[in-house]
Order: C-alpha cells, then sequence, then structure tokens
C-alpha cells in the first residue's frame, strides 16, 4: 500500500494552492488502495460501496483538473455521477442503521428547523412523470407529510422507501435552496 504524506497540519488553514495534478492523481491511488478493497467481494456493505464510489469519484476529479476544454462536461459529468452513486450508498446505510422513528423526527425537525432559520422549504410539489411508453403520472408530495408519502394522480398514497425518501428529501432541500428568491445580499439563494 502507498503511504500518502501531507504537508497540512490538523487545525491549520492551509495558504491557497492551486491543483497540482500529479498530488491529485498520488491521493486519487492511494484512495483506491485503501476503499476499494472494501467495495469488492461479496461481503461488501453499502459503507463499503460508497467508499468504492468516492475513491473513483477522486479518480475522476484528477482526471477533470487536467481535462481538455472538450472533455470537461464528459468528465465533469462523471464526477458528479460517482459522487451520486456514493450518496445512494451512504442513504441506503442510513436507512438500514437508524430507527425509523428517529429518522421521521429527523425529517419533520429538517422541515420545523427551516423554516424557524427563515430558509426556504419545498411545502407541496406535484410533478408529473413522463414514462416510457407514453403514459404520465402525476405524484404529489407534502409537507405534512415530510415528503415520506407519494400521493398518485389516481388518488393512491405509497410511502416511500427510507432510503429513497432520504434522497428525495435532501433532493427538496436543494430545490428548495436553488429556487428562493435572493435576499438582500444573496445571490439565487446560496
Amino acid at each position: 500500500m502507498t503511504t500518502y504524506r501531507t504537508l497540512a497540519e490538523p487545525g491549520t488553514l492551509q495558504p491557497y494552492a492551486p491543483l497540482d495534478p500529479q498530488a491529485l492523481r498520488d491521493l486519487a491511488q492511494h484512495a483506491l488502495e485503501v476503499l476499494m478493497p472494501a467495495a469488492t467481494g461479496p461481503e461488501r456493505e453499502t459503507l463499503g460501496e460508497a467508499g468504492g464510489q468516492l475513491a473513483l469519484a477522486l479518480s475522476e476529479f484528477a482526471r477533470l483538473a487536467e481535462a481538455t476544454a472538450e472533455d470537461q462536461l464528459a468528465q465533469g459529468e462523471e464526477v458528479v455521477e460517482r459522487l451520486r452513486r456514493a450518496s445512494l450508498h451512504v442513504h441506503e446505510h442510513i436507512a438500514a442503521k437508524v430507527p425509523t422513528a428517529e429518522l421521521e423526527a429527523r425529517n419533520t425537525g429538517l422541515i420545523e428547523g427551516c423554516l424557524e432559520e427563515g430558509l426556504p422549504v419545498v411545502g407541496t410539489v406535484t410533478a408529473e412523470l413522463l414514462l416510457a411508453d407514453g403514459q404520465a403520472a402525476t405524484v404529489r408530495l407534502t409537507k405534512e407529510t415530510a415528503h415520506q408519502e407519494v400521493e398518485v394522480g389516481d388518488g393512491s398514497t405509497a410511502r416511500l422507501p427510507a432510503a429513497d425518501h432520504l434522497i428525495v428529501r435532501d433532493g427538496l432541500h436543494e430545490l428548495a435552496r436553488l429556487l428562493a428568491p435572493p435576499g438582500p445580499g444573496d445571490r439565487h439563494g446560496r
């Protein structure tokens, strides 16, 4: 295994320095050596798979830092896809390890906490899903159920699996942040 060395000191901010392509490649290689064994084989678990995706994301990030202008979009999308996959595995881990009551309390608490802090929250979202067979389905999520239940256009409801709900919750918080009207001195709600 490669030993990764850094000049960083815990608790001390380093001065600005541009990305060093060789250091990025070394870091990515180290991450692959440390994280990938937990992401392979029949005994792998969701955190191991998340770690493997993070290692791959670092490898793709190193490539992005050196990509030509023509390759920036594809390479950037590859980094984002690996991070998305890592996020999915982390959500699966949380859903499997955290008791349902604690997840529900956290979801409701996040909504209430955001509102108390003056942060935007998606109250209700209605979406039309376009299906491959040319059909469409209308779905609705509401703040009252902490966005945990989907109302389908035919009047039925379905509870989202915990891991899926965590993904939806994070997406709705991001959507609220992006779409919020800018406040004084605020640029696009960020």
